[in-house]
């Protein structure tokens, strides 16, 4: 959810899909990122939303069975990310801090500097049945 999307209406297209989850994240700003500092990929601060905004996108879509809420405050290190020389990126000082590689120090090491925070994996609800049947 941005500031392009925080007041759209999109529940008669989610209907449609019925996709079986809908994660809206909340546009997260990560320095070394999209933070617009001269290191960063892109700047994406103009794409951000508030707390506020942000809830108020959830409440007119909260008739979605399926929709699953992550704000910034949930998403940011409760998920594991791996970059191209298998480190974890630690998100936990709102940059991208890589890891020593899995390969070098092994996964364990590794995931220890990753500022993963697991009870916040489970609280979102990151552990679920993949499972369901399939509709024709």
């Amino acid at each position: 959810v941005c500031s392009l999307n925080h007041d759209e209406d999109m529940n008669e297209h989610v209907s449609r899909l019925e996709p079986y989850r809908w994660k809206a994240f909340q546009c997260l700003i990560l320095k070394g990122e999209n933070a617009g500092g001269p290191n960063d990929i892109n700047d994406a601060r103009k794409l951000q939303v508030s707390k506020g905004q942000f809830d108020a996108f959830i409440d007119s879509h909260s008739g979605q069975s399926m929709l699953i809420p992550e704000p910034n405050t949930v998403m940011q290190n409760s998920y594991l990310l791996l970059d191209e020389e298998l480190r974890f990126l630690d998100c936990s000082e709102n940059g991208k801090v890589p890891s020593q590689s899995i390969l070098k120090v092994g996964v364990e090491q590794a995931l220890s500097q990753a500022g993963f925070d697991d009870s916040m994996f489970l609280n979102r609800g990151g552990v679920f049945d993949w499972t369901r049947e399939r509709s024709n």
